[in-house]
């Protein structure tokens, strides 16, 4: 598992509410669902800023960007490097 998802999937998980029985699953509908609020979302952008060493254009922000964990990590973090 790349350590940039395992550190999203940590956060989330601190921070979300009322987890299924299940948990966190890549497709759990994180704002939909009410498990993360907006108020997350700028704690959010800086844990995504570091975990990529770049700074997000929040101008670019589009609805939907922060749906899922699959959806953030597609979005915001960077591809693993294939193995040679």
């Amino acid at each position: 598992m790349r350590s940039e998802l395992a550190a999203l999937r940590v956060w989330i998980t601190q921070r979300a509410r009322g987890l299924p029985p299940e948990g966190l699953t890549d497709d759990l509908p994180l704002l939909d669902g009410r498990h993360l609020t907006s108020l997350h979302i700028p704690e959010l952008i800086l844990l995504l800023e570091r975990l990529r060493g770049a700074a997000i254009d929040v101008q670019r922000l589009q609805p939907g960007d922060f749906r899922d964990v699959a959806t953030i990590a597609q979005r915001f973090l960077p591809e693993p490097a294939e193995a040679p």
